[in-house]
C-alpha cells in the first residue's frame, strides 16, 4: 500500500440482526434517551453547559480505565488508540457533546428529538462515500423515511403547544449530529475493529480535556452547583448513558454497522415520552400513539431486511 493510499473498510462479520443486537437497541435506547433528561435537569439547576460535559466525560474515562483494568484488557494497538483519541474523542463525543449540551440552553426537548432523528440520515450520506458495504436495501431506505416521518408524528402536539426556543438551538444540535455520525462511519473504516474499554475510556478522556479547554474561553463563568438535581443527574449520565450507552453502541456498532447502530435515533422520542409519561404524568395523545406505529413499522423494516440478508464476505 502507497502512503497515499486509504485503507479499506475492516470487513465486518456479519450484517444479520440477531436478537442480541435487538436487545443491544432496546438497552441503548433507555440510556440515551434519558440522557435527554438528565442534561437539561443539570443545565436547569445552574450547572454550566460545556462544563457539566466536560466532568461527566472525565468521570467516564475514569470508570471504563477502572472496567479496563479490572478486566485486565490488554492495551490496544498504537494505531487503533491513535484512531480512537482523534476520531472518537474529538468527534464522537467531544464535539458532539460540547455542540449538544450548548445547544441544548435553547430549544426544547421536543425539539431536539426531531433533530437527533437526521443521524440515520446523516449516517447514511457518510456511509455512503465512505463504506460501500453498509449501504441499505430499498426496504430499509423506506423504514428510515419512516422513522423519520413517524418522530416528526411523536413530538407535534409540543411542537404545537408551545416555542421551540431561539433560533441557536437548531443549529448547535444539527452541528453535533453531524460531528457523532460523521464521526462513527470515520471510526468503523479507520478505527481498526471493535472498541475495547480503553479505547472508549480514551475517547472520553480526550474529550474532556477538549471541552475542559473551551469551557475556559465560552462566555460567562463556569459554575458547577454540588446539589442534589446537579450531582444526581451527573452520576446518572456516566453510570447510565455514558458507561452502558457507550458499551452497548460500540458493540452494536462493530456488530451491525453505524448505519444500522444509529437507527436507535427514531428509538429516543419513544423513551423520551415514556418517561414523562411514568414520571411526569404527562398525557399520552394519538400522536403519540400513532407515531409510535410509524416508528415500529421503519425499524422493523430496517431490522427485518438486515436479518435475512446473508452474512458479508471477509475479504
Amino acid at each position: 500500500m502507497t502512503p497515499s493510499a486509504a485503507p479499506s473498510a475492516p470487513p465486518s462479520p456479519s450484517v444479520r440482526i440477531r436478537s442480541l443486537d435487538i436487545v443491544l437497541l432496546i438497552v441503548l435506547a433507555i440510556a440515551w434517551g434519558s440522557a435527554y433528561i438528565f442534561i437539561r435537569e443539570g443545565i436547569v439547576y445552574g450547572a454550566s453547559p460545556i462544563l457539566f460535559a466536560a466532568v461527566r466525560y472525565a468521570l467516564s474515562a475514569a470508570a471504563f480505565a477502572g472496567l479496563a483494568a479490572g478486566r485486565r484488557e490488554a492495551w490496544p494497538r498504537r494505531g487503533a488508540a491513535a484512531a480512537s483519541a482523534a476520531i472518537g474523542g474529538t468527534l464522537v463525543i467531544g464535539a458532539y457533546g460540547g455542540f449538544l449540551y450548548w445547544g441544548e440552553q435553547y430549544t426544547t426537548g421536543g425539539y431536539a428529538s426531531v433533530l437527533s432523528c437526521t443521524a440515520p440520515i446523516l449516517t447514511v450520506a457518510f456511509a455512503y462515500t465512505l463504506l460501500p458495504s453498509e449501504r441499505l436495501g430499498p426496504r430499509s431506505l423506506i423504514g428510515l423515511a419512516l422513522g423519520f416521518a413517524g418522530t416528526i408524528v411523536l413530538v407535534v402536539p409540543e411542537l404545537a403547544g408551545g416555542p421551540i426556543g431561539t433560533w441557536e438551538g437548531p443549529p448547535f444540535l444539527i452541528a453535533a449530529f453531524v460531528c457523532a455520525t460523521s464521526g462513527t462511519v470515520l471510526l468503523r473504516r479507520y478505527g481498526g475493529g471493535p472498541q475495547g474499554q480503553w479505547q472508549i475510556g480514551v475517547q472520553f478522556a480526550v474529550a474532556a480535556l477538549l471541552l475542559g479547554a473551551v469551557s475556559l474561553v465560552v462566555p460567562g463563568r463556569p459554575a458547577l452547583p454540588t446539589t442534589w438535581a446537579v450531582l444526581g443527574s451527573l452520576v446518572a449520565l456516566v453510570a447510565l448513558s455514558s458507561v452502558g450507552g457507550y458499551l452497548a453502541y460500540y458493540t452494536l456498532h462493530h456488530r451491525v454497522g453505524p448505519v444500522r447502530a444509529n437507527t436507535v435515533a427514531y428509538l429516543l422520542p419513544l423513551v423520551g415520552i415514556a418517561l414523562g409519561s411514568g414520571f411526569f404524568a404527562e398525557p399520552i395523545t394519538g400522536f403519540e400513539i400513532v407515531g409510535f406505529l410509524i416508528v415500529l413499522a421503519g425499524v422493523t423494516l430496517i431490522l427485518y431486511e438486515s436479518s435475512r440478508r446473508p452474512p458479508a464476505e471477509t475479504r
